[in-house]
């Protein structure tokens, strides 16, 4: 992978490339639906990037994705591997990697143009990093760009494997696929990762343009030679768009997917929230209003009530904050630049602020809740996945994908971090007294700590879809557990009041 950083009207442009040589070819299997539902903010993000390679789990290579992204905390992609291979390649790229994006909080990107497809095009026939150029067609300036290339591959699906999951140094376990990465502390490994989940910079006050490129040459390279190229401007868009996001994006039926759970202090009802910001109401819980008709910037990845369960927040992958009910609106992140997408919500004990977390454990403090400390900046092992509040201390808890807990002003009861866990958790929940915390696994698994009290749960069971969220009945001192489908799971004596259906 080799490095340039050109100079055009005193804007250096960050240039990278990146090929990687794979070996393997497998045929695709069928699997259901198109595009998936959103995962929402969860994975590995650069800077950070996974600490191993991950082995394929099965010869098809969507099912090696799948795994891969749970164990990152990511829901699977849901897509149909016969589907999506019979249309251009281009399309292909497009769809999966705005998936690997999309699903990690990401912006998507926005065109394909035939400028890019020629470049990738060169690139896979010449079997090299395609080479891409300084201004897009209509004459905007390149604000930064990467090409990936994977050779010996005939899939996008098995080029989307490599470059994303098995980009690192493998040591001792084995030759990596990743031509530059030759040690562990090599700057060009996971390259290809962190080009197609780079991070654009915004414009100003707006969002950069982004725009791809993507072809194939099926003789090259011993079995198939696939490269991409990604691109951002801060000008207008380009002039020789052939396909964009929009219009594949609203050619799919899929259902939004259920993100979380909030209930009422008492115990008598709950609201479930989408990712398209759609909120239903069940028990006593009544319905003060959703995002669901609103174009929104980033998908929703959380709810939380207020302590009177007379309203409720929703909170976006890039901070925004909207408030229902008697929930009042004390600030949010939305018009920030993030470093990592925001992950989790939790109000304050009397309901006059809060705070959110993103998944580099960056905490924001709004209202009367009071900043006591944040993982932004350290190194975490794996990313966090929600956050809890201390009533006792003012305080609050945070827990990662790999179940560390990370107390700032709070007593800590205990973690899962140093357990091999059978999958990432994915939040966390306190007791009303402050006492404990229990959080959830994306199989079902509930791990108690402190004075909360396990009741069940569901792991070992085949379920439907992952478990995304959690949430207690303070009255009742059980739990309810949240799937990505709407399924509701109570233990103890939380009582059922019904769910989301397709």
């Amino acid at each position: 992978m080799s490095q340039a950083e050109p100079t055009r009207r005193g804007r250096t442009l960050a240039l990278v490339r990146g090929g990687l040589m794979a070996t393997v070819v497998v045929v695709a299997t069928l699997t259901a639906g198109w595009l998936s539902e959103r995962a929402g903010a969860a994975g590995i993000l650069p800077p950070h990037n996974p600490p191993a390679n991950i082995a394929p789990s099965s010869p098809d290579f969507l099912a090696s994705i799948d795994t891969a992204r749970a164990d990152e905390g990511v829901g699977p992609m849901d897509v149909s591997e016969s589907v999506i291979s019979s249309l251009p390649v281009d399309e292909q790229a497009l769809i999966i990697i705005n998936e690997e994006r999309i699903n990690r909080g990401l912006a998507p990107i926005a065109y394909v143009t035939a400028q890019l497809n020629a470049d990738a095009q060169q690139g896979a026939d010449e079997s090299d990093d395609p080479g891409f150029p300084s201004a897009l067609t209509g004459g905007s300036s390149l604000t930064w760009g990467g090409s990936v290339w994977a050779g010996g591959l005939s899939s996008v699906f098995g080029a989307d494997y490599y470059w994303m999951y098995a980009d690192g140094y493998s040591g001792t376990q084995g030759g990596t696929s990743n031509a530059d990465c030759s040690a562990s502390a090599s700057s060009d490994c996971w390259g290809h990762r962190d080009i197609l989940l780079h991070e654009f910079s915004p414009c100003g006050a707006a969002g950069p343009t982004l725009a791809m490129g993507a072809a194939e040459s099926p003789t090259a390279s011993d079995g198939g030679s696939i490269a991409a190229v990604v691109v951002s401007t801060c000008g207008a868009p380009p002039s020789d768009v052939t396909l964009t996001w929009s219009a594949v994006e609203a050619s799919i039926s899929a259902p939004p997917q259920i993100i979380g759970l909030a209930t009422l202090s008492n115990g008598q009802g709950y609201w479930e929230a989408e990712s398209n910001g759609g909120v239903a109401a069940f028990g006593s819980a009544t319905d003060d209003g959703s995002m669901a008709n609103t174009l929104l910037n980033s998908p929703i990845v959380g709810i939380v009530a207020t302590p009177d369960g007379q309203g409720y927040w929703l909170v976006a992958a890039d901070g925004g904050v909207f408030a229902f009910g008697d929930a009042h609106f004390y600030g949010s992140t939305g018009s920030l630049h993030l470093a990592a997408p925001i992950v989790g919500m939790a109000p304050t004990p009397d309901g006059q602020g809060y705070w959110l977390v993103a998944a580099d454990g960056g905490v924001f403090s709004f209202g009367d809740a009071a900043f006591r400390g944040s993982m932004g900046g350290q190194r975490v092992n794996q990313p966090i996945v929600g956050m809890a509040a201390d009533p006792a201390t003012d305080g609050y808890w945070l827990v990662a994908a790999d179940g560390g807990v990370f107390s700032f002003g709070a007593p800590f009861f205990g973690s899962t971090g140093a357990v091999h866990l059978d999958r990432p958790i994915v939040g966390m929940e306190a007791l009303a007294n402050g006492q404990g915390y229990r959080f959830e696994a994306a199989d079902g698994g509930v791990f108690c700590f402190g004075a909360a009290t396990f009741a069940g749960s569901m792991g070992g069971h085949d379920l439907a879809a992952p478990v995304v969220g959690m949430a207690a009945d303070p009255v009742a001192n059980g739990y309810w557990l949240v799937a990505s489908d709407g399924g509701i799971f109570s233990f103890g004596a939380a009582s059922y009041y019904g769910r989301i259906t397709g």
